[in-house]
């Protein structure tokens, strides 16, 4: 059947938010091309990014279902940063894949643009009673569902072991760092020209994450209802200022800005003693540290008036355009079931979506003991934090982020102004 026309610059609007539309993980992944591209009869096809070892464990899990159902999945894999244009492409020509992968802020803008297949009555019943309620909102649309959440990745704060030889290190989440005594142990680390006390993990598309401080402070981006800006508050400013003084006072690169380099490279190459980062560069981070003799751990991320995390990873979705829309639903409970999501997780070093995985340990191929506590901090992700940044106009908020935390990180403007002119922004995004 053909679906939707869709636009997907369209529904963003003429703005930055299309170059930042990729709000998901990885950076530098070696790549294959296939012949997935266009739903056609008798096969699935799944348009995705991925890495080696993701690759590994996608086809794995394809081959287990195919060897049940007799049907193949074909996969196209595409470089992440053209990931998404090239689905919007393929769906505005009436050639959409039966399956694609997206990052939970970007399900919002599709299922808006009548995209998605509508699984709610396809999936088995009770189905997403197996998944965190912060994962079940993070794929849901105006009460429908329209993806599977397959994993989820989530920051900590990994820190040079000499670098803080002496530094009180939180083992739980209850024992988390408070913001003054975090910013204490960074400002008591020693700074230079090319020496800094860490970094944080908020650059371009990431600029969501600046919002782990915000609702740290008790605050909120937008209304309870969704529907306008909740950032210009107290708890707001509170959280830019203290975020802007990292820059002010020299405690991060000054190329670390919203609009500038990833973190976890000067991390590995001394430059930073702590980085805020993500489970899945944990393969990249760990054999940089072991060829240089280093050591390194994890701790979890400061705490205000409560915990709070960012919601990374990724979901999988079916397009309105599938012609193996049955198909295609099976093949998403399969992938997202207790056994190949944990396979999944293993192999790719990213964090669990079901719950019955959270209490379990893993066999994870790099660094178990480290993702035990990124496990850990998952658990601090909201549903109400998830439903902010999973608004269908959220790419647009965000690229609204990214200019105006700049605008207080680098030109020191002042925190009360930045937020007035974000919720400005917001409310214009939103209409």
């Amino acid at each position: 059947m053909n679906g939707p026309r869709l636009s997907r610059r369209g529904f963003l609007g003429a703005t930055a938010a299309g170059a930042l539309a990729l709000t998901g993980c990885g950076t530098g992944f070696a790549l294959q091309s296939g012949d997935g591209t266009g739903s056609t009869e008798g096969r699935l096809s799944f348009t995705l990014w991925a890495g080696e070892a993701e690759l590994a464990a996608f086809r794995t899990v394809a081959e287990r279902w195919t060897a049940t159902s007799g049907v193949p999945v074909v996969f196209n894999v595409v470089p992440f940063s053209e990931a998404l244009t090239g689905v919007d492409a393929n769906l505005a020509s009436n050639r959409g894949p039966d399956l694609f992968r997206v990052t939970y802020q970007d399900i919002g803008v599709y299922a808006a643009g009548g995209a998605l297949l509508d699984l709610t009555d396809l999936l088995p019943g009770g189905f997403l009673q197996g998944f965190d309620d912060a994962f079940v909102s993070a794929v849901q649309s105006e009460g429908r569902v329209y993806g599977v959440p397959h994993h989820t990745d989530t920051s900590l704060v990994l820190y040079d072991t000499e670098a803080l030889a002496g530094a009180r290190i939180p083992t739980g989440l209850d024992d988390a760092w408070t913001w003054e005594e975090f910013r204490s142990i960074a400002a008591g680390l020693p700074t230079g020209e090319a020496q800094f006390a860490f970094g944080v993990n908020w650059q371009l598309a990431g600029a969501y994450r600046w919002l782990n401080w915000v609702d740290q402070r008790g605050g909120r981006l937008l209304t309870d209802d969704l529907t306008g800006p909740a950032i210009d508050s107290a708890e707001g400013r509170d959280a830019l200022a203290f975020t802007q003084a990292f820059f002010t006072d020299g405690l991060v690169p000054p190329t670390t800005s919203t609009k500038g380099s990833y973190v976890d490279e000067l991390f590995t190459t001394g430059t930073i003693a702590m980085v805020f980062t993500g489970d899945f560069l944990l393969p990249t981070i760990d054999p940089a540290f072991v060829s240089a003799g280093r050591q390194y751990g994890a701790t979890f991320l400061p705490a205000d008036e409560r915990a709070s995390a960012d919601l990374g990873g990724n979901a999988v979705v079916a397009t309105a355009q599938s012609v193996n829309p049955e198909a295609a639903a099976d093949f998403l409970a399969f992938l997202s079931d207790d056994e190949q999501q944990a396979l999944f997780c293993e192999q790719a070093t990213v964090l669990p979506t079901r719950t019955a995985l959270l209490g379990q340990q893993l066999d994870y191929a790099v660094r178990p003991d480290l993702m035990e506590l990124f496990v850990e901090q998952a658990t601090t992700i909201t549903p109400e934090l998830s439903a902010q940044v999973t608004v269908p106009q959220f790419n647009a908020v965000n690229a609204s982020m990214v200019d105006r935390l700049e605008q207080a990180f680098l030109a020191g403007d002042d925190p009360a102004r930045v937020l007035a002119d974000l919720a400005e922004d917001i409310t214009g995004r939103l209409a």
